[in-house]
């Protein structure tokens, strides 16, 4: 009895074993495949399949969400995106796209970014005169519509520029302004329209941040535990690809990714974001 007792404890051992070990190379393989040293431009995209399923209704989740790219903070973003491995959500706007050769390539370089989904964030940013822009709603759609065919962007999900309007189905908010009938249009044609919980503030002289990572975190935090979110346990955060054209502390992406995750925090998808349940 004792050596069959023995013998299953010897085995479960060397089973864990085992698997730890095997687990440790898996790891070990992706990070050198995934190495911001050894990637290219042109292969990276290639080198790593995420697991896509959508996350559990219970848990800690982040989405952070990046607008009006790309501008000069890109190849930032891009290069803390691949070193830090998170699911990272991007807003793009076309324009800038089709008259830059540099934001063109940066273009080039988020969409090659394996931790990256790209979404709609119109065409035109509504020339930044939004009164004008959503008195005429069916306008907005071509827009957006144009900036989709375009971009050849994959995922029908959209925001609205300068307006923090929801739409997930049936469930709506912030609805009592401008842009409203053209975010219903949106919906219409099967667009999830994305508002944000969180915003990481900037000063528009400077694009210097206005909270620091850790007031960000406080924050974050707060809507967590108040159930503040559009969906319980589903802290949607904005930030703006312009804040990162010059980086130093105040700004530093990677501390603030660090920071989330020591809160225990999941990075996902917006297109794994579920619809609220109420």
């Amino acid at each position: 009895m004792k050596k069959t007792a023995i013998l299953l404890i010897i085995t479960v051992i060397t089973s864990c074993t085992r698997t730890i070990t095997r687990l440790s190379n898996d790891e070990s393989a992706a990070t050198t495949i995934l190495s911001a040293d050894s990637l290219s431009a042109s292969t990276h995209k290639d080198s790593v399949s995420l697991e896509k399923k959508a996350p559990p209704a219970r848990g800690k989740y982040i989405y952070l969400t990046i607008d009006d790219a790309p501008l000069n903070g890109s190849k930032y973003i891009d290069s803390i995106i691949l070193s830090t491995k998170v699911k990272t959500n991007i807003f793009l706007v076309g324009n800038p796209i089709n008259e830059s050769k540099r934001f063109k390539r940066y273009h080039e370089i988020l969409e090659e970014n394996p931790f990256i989904e790209l979404y709609n964030h119109s065409y035109s940013h509504a020339n930044h005169t939004y009164a004008n822009y959503y008195k005429n709603p069916a306008q907005v759609v071509s827009d957006f519509e144009k900036n989709s065919s375009e971009l050849n962007l994959h995922h029908r999900i959209a925001r609205l520029p300068g307006r923090n309007l929801w739409q997930l189905g049936d469930h709506r908010k912030n609805y009592k302004q401008s842009g409203a009938e053209a975010a219903a249009l949106l919906a219409e044609k099967g667009y999830k329209i994305f508002g944000w919980d969180v915003e990481w503030k900037y000063d528009p002289k400077d694009h210097s941040p206005r909270q620091t990572v850790d007031e960000l975190i406080d924050e974050i935090e707060c809507f967590y535990n108040t159930s503040g979110a559009f969906t319980p346990n589903h802290i949607v955060l904005l930030m703006h690809d312009q804040m990162f054209v010059k980086t130093n502390g105040e700004n530093d992406l990677s501390k603030l990714i660090r920071k989330l995750k020591e809160k225990d925090f999941t990075f996902e998808y917006l297109s794994d974001y579920p619809e609220p349940d109420r």
